[in-house]
């Protein structure tokens, strides 16, 4: 890792999708997965632990019904801020999408600003790898990581000693 996301409390968003249907996953528990959690612990940052993270975001329904979408995507977004998420990381598109883009029906929904930067898993990757958030299009985001990314700083490069222990 090349950036230090110590400092960063994310919480995962399994979604529907990931854990579904459970009989084909045997590698981890689909009522209480770890897999995710463990992947953010791994690339240094803190794994937020919040019921919503195994539910749906709502966008198979956003268009038939829209405010229930909203209300179920509100919900696991304010829970998982309730707990401390400083940003929420999915591996969905289609859950990405519902949960920054339409974060602010979300808000009008819920009747509260949620403010919570969303990125794709291969973002969250990347970012810990030392890829430049311009290269990650972070700024193509509805809502904005910049506060998130303020707080991330490049890790000191170990420095060998030299051979010869001189």
């Amino acid at each position: 890792m090349k950036v230090d996301l110590s400092g960063l409390n994310i919480a995962s968003f399994y979604g529907c999708q990931l854990i579904r249907p459970g009989t084909l996953h045997k590698y981890d528990d689909p009522d209480r997965p770890e897999y995710f959690e463990r992947l953010i612990a791994a690339l240094g940052g803190k794994p937020v632990d919040y019921e919503g993270r195994k539910k749906c975001c709502g966008f198979p329904i956003t268009f038939v019904n829209e405010e229930a979408s909203m209300t179920m995507n509100a919900k696991n977004m304010v829970e998982a801020k309730d707990k401390g998420a400083d940003l929420m990381a999915t591996s969905c598109p289609l859950c990405h999408i519902n949960l920054d883009l339409y974060q602010g029906k979300a808000e009008k929904t819920a009747g509260q600003r949620i403010d919570l930067p969303i990125l794709h898993l291969p973002q969250l990757v990347g970012l810990a790898i030392g890829i430049s958030p311009e290269r990650l299009r972070l700024k193509r985001h509805i809502v904005s990581p910049k506060a998130v990314l303020e707080r991330v700083q490049p890790k000191e490069e170990a420095v060998a000693p030299p051979i010869g222990g001189a």
